[in-house]
């Protein structure tokens, strides 16, 4: 899951809500003074907050978690710095931070930008997984988690972190003891896709600590991922579908749509198929390698496809070309995205992560259920809980799924056709919020493309 593309509408929250806190550091907690650097040709201020692996026995191995502040720029500084927490799980909030902070220039005005890499990601002693193959392309289009990676990742990982104390409860504690250490007073939280259950869970714990919350693309601490996958990727496509359906030009182009989707779901629910592919995109177009395409990696390359509103018109191209027997942008897409998303991040933090928070609430009948006769099927769900069968797993809060209440301001926005986080579950999270506004960012997906 990733950070929406437009970042502008931040502005609001900050304009809009009530004056910055007073210091609220606490005794017992060291200072940490922080270093220029220059990211990107930004200055900045970098450092490391060493903290225990173990919070509660607050003993054994202790771990650097990476921080990056863009001081304010103006000559008002107050107190309350604007706090970016990534999505994934397993993004690293330090390396987003130089496309971040350029949207973040009239906030940065008045108040430092924080950025702090996650325990288990990008500088905090990060949980990386090498789940493919680069040399055979082929490794990229099979399981969504190899069993044997999985395997192999948690033998290296477990040599330097105990894989059970990487959850959301425990990271969003270390954030807290970072804004102690600095000396900051209460934050102005944005989070992004997991980013946002993050955000909440840190509201919850530290209510006192938190000033304003902003939201992008809503993930629930109740969510499940990704129990309802199937069912978002289909009410997404769907209404893509029947937008291009309504427009006079699109429907001109593609007459057939929806027939010629079913008739690309008929096809791969029979096999595979083979397809030519480039091997590297900024390569030779000659370089090809011939792989074998299944539905799972054509249905994943679409549900991808949603996320983002510049990559939804070529929707009804793709799938029209695939009924016409030709796979090959489809395949190209798939391979993309397995090579940007899936591959990327730490995909350990992942698994600590969502084997303890999700997959345990997903029942295998249910999920079948609800992904019946969707374009995605219940792969993404088989196969993530047959990753975390082979992982160890935490042990969370009774009440972590409990919705999140707050008098905090806060502002939400979803994309019309998000096809993991849609709008539902703003509307849902904003009940427990006494003092929020839900924006649906029309045709937007899980990002908005500049809209």
């Amino acid at each position: 899951m990733q950070l929406p593309n437009s970042l502008a509408a931040i502005g609001i929250a900050t304009a809009c809500f009530c004056t910055s806190a007073l210091l609220n550091t606490q005794q017992n907690t060291p200072s940490l003074d922080l270093s220029p650097c220059t990211v990107n040709g930004m200055q900045a201020k970098c450092g490391e907050y060493e903290v225990f692996e173990n919070r509660t026995t607050k003993t054994g191995r202790k771990i650097k978690l990476k921080i990056l502040v863009f001081p304010a720029t103006g000559a008002e500084r107050l107190s309350d710095p604007f706090v970016y927490v990534p999505g994934g799980p397993g993004s690293s909030a330090t390396e987003d931070a130089p496309y971040v902070a350029p949207n973040l220039a009239k906030i940065r005005a008045k108040r430092d930008l924080l950025f702090v890499d996650q325990r288990g990601t990008g500088g905090s002693n990060p949980l990386d997984c090498q789940l493919f193959n680069p040399a055979d392309l082929q490794s990229y289009l099979g399981y969504f988690f190899p069993l044997e990676a999985v395997k192999r990742c948690r033998e290296q990982l477990e040599k330097k972190a105990e894989l059970t104390l990487y959850t959301t409860s425990i990271a969003m504690d270390d954030l807290e003891e970072v804004r102690q250490a600095l000396g900051y007073g209460k934050l102005n939280l944005m989070g992004a896709s997991y980013g946002t259950r993050a955000a909440m869970v840190y509201l919850r714990q530290h209510p006192q600590s938190v000033r304003t919350v902003t939201l992008f693309g809503v993930s629930p601490t109740s969510q499940h991922m990704p129990k309802n996958f199937a069912q978002d990727t289909e009410r997404a496509l769907q209404g893509v579908l029947a937008e291009c359906t309504a427009n006079e030009a699109c429907n001109r182009a593609f007459p057939n749509l929806r027939n010629e989707a079913k008739a690309v779901l008929e096809r791969l629910l029979r096999g595979p198929v083979e397809v030519s592919v480039r091997r590297d995109m900024r390569g030779s177009a000659d370089d090809v390698v011939k792989v074998k395409l299944s539905r799972d990696l054509v249905a994943e390359a679409i549900r991808y496809m949603l996320y983002n509103p510049g990559a939804v018109p070529r929707i009804p191209l793709f799938i029209h070309q695939a009924a016409q027997d030709n796979f090959v942008s489809l395949a190209q897409a798939a391979l993309n995205y397995r090579r940007q998303i899936v591959a990327s991040g730490s995909n350990g933090m992942y698994l600590s992560v969502t084997c303890a928070e999700d997959l345990p609430f997903v029942k295998p009948d249910e999920v079948t259920l609800l992904s019946a006769n969707t374009f995605l099927g219940d792969y993404r769900a088989k196969q993530q809980r047959a990753a975390c069968e082979l992982w160890p797993r935490s042990t969370i809060s009774a009440d972590y799924a409990s919705p999140v209440q707050s008098a905090a301001p806060v502002l939400i926005f979803t994309g019309q056709w998000d096809p993991v986080t849609p709008p539902s579950h703003g509307d849902f999270v904003a009940k427990g919020f006494s003092n929020s506004l839900h924006l649906v960012v029309p045709q937007g997906g899980h990002g908005f493309g500049g809209m």
